[in-house]
This record gives C-alpha cells, structure tokens and sequence, in this order.
C-alpha cells in the first residue's frame, strides 16, 4: 500500500518566505524540522524526510506549495504559519476576484491550489475567464492555467 500524499498551496505576501522563525513554528506544530535542500524547476525546496513545502513565485505572487504526507499534516502547517503572517487560501482569493478589475489575480488563486487540481467553484471560474469578452481577461486565464499545468508536471526534488 502506497503512502497518501497530500498537496496544497498557501498563498504569501510577495515580501514574505519560509524564514527560520516560520520553519520553528512548523516544526513545533509537527515535530518535523523542514530543512531547505536546494532548488527545483518549482522554486525553493524545504524538506522533512518524504514532505515538502516548495516556495514558488509566479508573476509577482508567492505560494508554499505544500506536499505532505495527510490533510492534517497540511492543516497543522497552514495553521502554524497563518500564526505569523498574512496568508489566503484558494477559496479566500476565489472570493475576493474581480475578474474586471484583476485577471492575473487568477494566478495566485490556483497557486493557492499548490498544483492540485482546483475546487470545482475555482474551475468554473477558470472556464468563465477563458470565455470572457475581454481579452485581457481570457489572456490571464490562458496564463494561470498554463502555470498550473506546468506546476503539476514538473519533478520536484526528492
């Protein structure tokens, strides 16, 4: 029987990254000392035995994508550095799109995805951007979509 994997992605403020004080404070809500051990075609690679947080930036947004072993690996990690700073998950940027407005906010909304495939509510908008009658619009769409293709297929450093 395989081990489950989990991945997801938090999205930071683009001045933010994975300092020593957050990588404390992941340790002590997991007992795991991420350590970083280089770089892949992601970005930056933090690694605890077989889990991964993965800081990756992406037309001026910057995520941890995170890749653990259960849900509750990932929960514990949001939560322990929600604790330090500024944070927003896929349904908080889904919420606060304005398409008109931001349409390249599509792209830090699916690196909050951490390269899983998106909530059904994010891919439905993903399908009403690449169909909007501004091309500005359907551009970004094209854009984030084509990251987020490119961020589930490349190896990531084990």
């Amino acid at each position: 029987m395989s081990e489950e994997r989990h991945w997801t992605g938090l999205v930071l403020r683009p001045d933010d990254w994975l300092d020593n004080d957050l990588l404390a404070a992941i340790a002590l809500a997991t007992g795991s000392t991420f350590e970083r051990i280089g770089r892949s075609e992601l970005g930056l690679v933090f690694a605890a035995g077989t889990e991964q947080i993965i800081e990756v930036e992406c037309h001026g947004a910057k995520a941890l994508f995170l890749r653990t072993s259960s849900r509750a690996r990932s929960a514990a990690i949001i939560e322990s550095i929600g604790r330090h700073t500024l944070t927003w998950t896929e349904p908080m940027l889904r919420n606060q799109l304005d398409l008109e407005t931001n349409p390249y906010g599509l792209v830090p909304l699916l690196m909050a995805t951490g390269g899983a495939p998106p909530q059904p509510a994010t891919a439905e908008l993903l399908r009403r951007a690449e169909e909007h009658p501004d091309a500005e619009v359907r551009e970004a769409a094209g854009y984030a979509i084509r990251m987020s293709k490119a961020w589930t297929s490349l190896f990531v450093v084990s």
